[in-house]
């Protein structure tokens, strides 16, 4: 009998940043969760890592209180904290209870593994197919190369499991005996792992276990729209039956079956579904390699009272495709779109059902949660976590990782005028960036030079300018009290950023573009060609007047502060 152990309630393995001092560590499941007033976050050798393992400490939240508890117990339970005598014992209690299930190399039940697995060849593969960010076929690109892919410690080895059952690819897996999916050996496409069709949001406060309060959602928050739905049978899998090489029945999802929400059962079990069967080839406690196969499929239309860190969209494709009223989709992160542009749909009033009429946008219900338990002025972070798959999902592309820091009222403020307000600071911020690059092309224009290239580069410009900006102005929101003057402070601030730019570009014009040529244009409201002089001078006039345009319902009564601000941008 092998007798290598690793027991992740008691061997250090998850790295952690202290408050203190700004000193990394790596802990144990318990002793993160016991200290993690005294930890700052939870990192992770990539980013996705740390999503992947701070929801796997929230599922142990999930276990302690079943179904979360009531407003009034999360609000006690948030301020006294582990550090609290009768909350630290209940932690050891639990985490005591089930450090069974936590060896990693357990004969009968490894976490998150299935004992046994093989194949009919009985092969393994190297540890590049649990190493999130080697690009397939591409080695040379990661930062573990070499050596690095021959062995790693047993703690190195549970990060990546907990990631690959959280993100892994799609794609033909190895096909395990006793799965009566395999064909001709093969385990053929399920789709990507769960949190792989996430937006995934983390509210992150001053330390951990503001972190882990902050995503911890009760029951309760589900309401009239969310009739029908329970989590009665949620559980983290660690409560569950022991994971075989064979679906799991009522948790494998078939094709008739997507979008049938009694699959998702609740938050816990979403938190750490197994959409892998895996096992850890290893000598000792060090692991040489690894055995990937389909785990339990699941697709994650209508699971939005289940999923709780993501926003949703609503589906008319998916509506026509599976024949149904309504179908909510994940609200994936666009890579190339900033956090803080999409900040307006996050607020409580996109919530707010108007005539009958359903949402095409859902905040993610955590958001929803930090509403009805009444938790305002508090500064957070919101991290926002996601993955863009390639070639049938079966490669990485590229991952998310963009931070935006607010004080919690902006999101939780059952003002309207706070959604109303932030959109309109969003869409001076997108028509400024237009004008600015109506500007960039109209001087290559006037120089002869091609456009498209020049707008650009001219977007991307205004863009960054406007990122460092606009976080910097968001973090002033204090209170919904006065917004108009916030307002106003923004649109002062944007118009000195945009007249700026502005000026930048032109003192870098040639004399060609100072002179000016004629050019020829087709008029897309009338479909006739139309003749213009383009020059410098005139694009500037052109811009100046865009920008009055923008501007022009900001009365100079709502720009108080704004030039202490501005400064103070123009500064750091």
């Amino acid at each position: 009998m092998d007798e290598s152990s690793f027991n992740l309630m008691r061997e250090t393995w998850i790295p952690v940043t202290m408050v203190a001092d700004g000193s990394q560590q790596e802990m144990s499941l318990l002793e993160t969760i016991l200290q993690s007033e005294s930890i700052r976050s939870i990192d992770g050798d990539i980013p996705l890592q740390r999503f992947a393992l701070t929801r796997l400490l929230i599922a142990v939240m999930y276990g302690l209180l079943p179904q979360g508890c009531s407003p009034e117990d999360w609000n006690d339970l948030f301020n006294r904290g582990p550090s609290d005598a009768d909350v630290a014992e209940g932690i050891r209690e639990y985490c005591g209870s089930v450090s069974h299930r936590f060896n990693l190399f357990d004969d009968d039940e490894p976490f998150y593994q299935v004992a046994g697995l093989h194949t009919a060849k009985h092969e393994v593969s190297g540890l590049e197919r649990l190493v999130l960010d080697v690009p397939s076929g591409e080695p040379m690109f990661t930062t573990r190369i070499g050596e690095g892919l021959q062995s790693m410690s047993a703690a190195e080895a549970a990060r990546w499991l907990v990631t690959t059952q959280a993100c892994d690819v799609s794609g033909i897996k190895s096909g395990a005996v006793g799965d009566d999916r395999v064909k001709g050996g093969k385990g053929y496409p399920i789709g990507v792992a769960w949190c792989g069709h996430l937006g995934g949001l983390l509210v992150e406060g001053s330390n951990l276990w503001q972190t882990l309060m902050l995503n911890f959602v009760g029951e309760s928050v589900l309401g009239n729209a969310d009739s029908g739905m329970d989590w009665a049978d949620d559980k983290p899998i660690w409560e569950r039956a022991q994971p075989t090489q064979e679906a799991s029945v009522g948790f494998e999802q078939d094709a008739e079956s997507v979008a049938h929400t009694s699959y998702f059962h609740g938050p816990a079990t979403l938190l750490t579904w197994q959409a892998r069967r895996i096992r850890l080839a290893h000598q000792g406690n060090t692991v040489t390699g690894v055995l990937i196969c389909n785990g339990d499929r699941l697709k994650p239309q209508n699971a939005n009272p289940f999923e709780m860190m993501t926003a949703w969209r609503r589906s008319e494709a998916q509506q026509k495709a599976l024949k149904r009223p309504l179908i909510y989709m994940p609200r994936k992160h666009n890579p190339d779109r900033a956090l803080w542009r999409g900040l307006p749909n996050l607020t409580a009033d996109q919530d707010t059902v108007r005539g009958g009429k359903e949402s095409d946008y859902l905040r993610p219900y955590s958001l929803k949660w930090l509403t009805k338990v009444g938790k305002e002025s508090m500064p957070v972070r919101l991290h926002a976590f996601g993955i863009e798959y390639g070639n049938q999902e079966a490669v990485v592309d590229s991952a998310v990782d963009d931070i935006l820091d607010i004080n919690l009222v902006v999101v939780t403020s059952d003002n309207p005028r706070m959604k109303q307000m932030l959109e309109q600071a969003v869409k001076v911020a997108d028509q400024g960036v237009l004008a600015l690059r109506n500007l960039a092309s109209d001087i290559a224009l006037a120089e002869g030079v091609p456009p498209d290239p020049i707008r650009q580069r001219a977007g991307e410009i205004g863009y960054t300018a406007f990122d460092r900006s606009f976080r910097r102005w968001v973090m002033n929101i204090h209170d919904d009290h006065h917004l108009d003057q916030l307002y106003g402070q923004w649109c002062a601030i944007a118009k000195q950023l945009l007249l700026r730019l502005g000026r930048d570009y032109l003192s870098h014009v040639s004399a060609q573009a100072i002179v000016g040529r004629k050019t020829v244009k087709l008029n897309p409201k009338s479909g006739e060609m139309q003749e213009r002089y383009q020059s410098a001078p005139w694009a500037d006039m052109r811009f100046r007047g865009a920008l009055n345009s923008i501007f022009s319902d900001v009365v100079p009564e709502q720009t108080i502060g704004a030039k202490r601000i501005s400064s103070d941008l123009e500064e750091e």
